[in-house]
């Protein structure tokens, strides 16, 4: 079996908790440790291949431990409201030994402690969060090893060690079928030949120097916010469609008072359209990859893992229905606005007649 020398597990647990966040509010978390995020590169890279317009930021916490396994604590703030928490346990020893360890990174405990600490910490730079709601979460879990204790390359791992690869991704101590391990480990890359990364919806196993499994798991992490963020959008699209529902259209009596309220939700409605596709753009570009194949082919295949581009068509379907929604509001205010002014200028013409006909009787 193989012997991990020098890795780690690093579980990401991800929080939407605001609209937007303030990163110039966020200047005391952390001090000297809170720095703009950036992203290492292979050597032949370019340095402007992967690049955040608006670099999120990132704090060390002080470690923690669980069941006696230290751990590093990092922050991580994005400027569209989401919090990504990271904890680091080194691994290493035999490979029994690191399933255990991924095992207890997914436990409760961790889990609780990361919500826990993004909770504290949003309520402690409150103002710094604008539009705070409740949190949706996302977690991720990557699998970090930079070298064995005896050499390996892509195809060892993958020729003899398949059916230990996609346990250890999927979480599985049972064998697996053939072709549950040939489906885990279907979206894999190799940049040389001793270097592997395998990309799950919820896991990643990334064999690779530890320069460049960083700049993975950034991608990685990024692609899971842009899923909180998709979640978000498609969560908020379906409350408000609710609301709609309710409203049934239509009714009413024609009156000033009806075509307010037709106005006013024509323009409730024409704000949120513009709300989420402004979120939406600001997600969806946070991160350019301009000049890197290898790690542009990563991030889609984890934005496809992920599901991105259908979470991406049913929120753009929910849209089209408040679009819809909107154009009937819209016209329904229209119409009513056209109807009192028709009564308006029928009880003129009437008052004008009415005054006419007591003028004649005077005379």
């Amino acid at each position: 079996m193989l012997e991990v020398a020098e890795g780690s597990i690093r579980a990401y647990f991800l929080f939407d908790v605001a609209d937007t966040i303030d990163l110039t509010r966020m200047s005391a978390l952390g001090g000297e440790n809170r720095a703009p995020a950036s992203l290492p590169l292979r050597a032949p890279a370019s340095t402007s291949s992967l690049q955040f317009p608006v670099p999120p930021l990132v704090a060390n916490l002080p470690q923690t431990e669980f069941e006696e396994q230290s751990c590093d604590v990092r922050l991580k703030f994005y400027d569209y409201g989401v919090v990504s928490l990271r904890l680091t346990f080194n691994a290493t020893g035999s490979w029994n030994d690191l399933v255990v360890l991924a095992e207890r990174a997914r436990t409760e405990p961790v889990a609780h402690f990361a919500e826990s600490t993004v909770t504290r910490i949003c309520d402690e730079y409150a103002d710094a969060f604008d539009e705070r709601h409740a949190a949706l979460i996302e977690d991720y879990l990557m699998v970090e090893i930079e070298r064995f204790t005896e050499p390996a390359d892509a195809e060892t791992l993958l020729d003899d060690h398949s059916a230990a690869l996609a346990g250890l991704l999927l979480g599985e101590r049972k064998p697996l079928a053939a072709a549950e391990v040939e489906e885990a480990l279907r979206v894999r890359f190799s940049y040389h030949e001793d270097d592997l990364t395998i990309v799950q919806w919820d896991t990643a196993f990334v064999y690779d120097r530890r320069e460049n499994a960083r700049a993975i798991g950034e991608i990685l992490e990024f692609a899971n916010s842009q899923l909180l963020e998709l979640r978000t959008y498609d969560a908020l699209l379906d409350r408000e469609l609710d609301a709609i529902y309710k409203l049934q259209p239509g009714g009413g009596a024609r009156t000033l008072r009806g075509r307010r309220e037709a106005e006013e939700q024509a323009a409730t409605l024409r704000y949120l359209i513009v709300d989420v596709l402004e979120l939406i753009d600001r997600s969806s570009n946070a991160l350019k990859v301009v000049g890197d194949a290898y790690y542009a082919r990563i991030y889609r295949a984890a934005a496809k893992r992920l599901g991105l581009a259908d979470w991406q068509r049913q929120i753009d379907t929910k849209l089209a229905s408040v679009r819809e929604m909107y154009r009937f509001f819209s016209d329904q205010a229209r119409s009513r606005r056209d109807e009192f002014l028709e009564v308006i200028v029928i009880a003129l013409i009437a008052i004008e007649v009415v005054i006419g006909i007591l003028t004649l009787l005077h005379l």
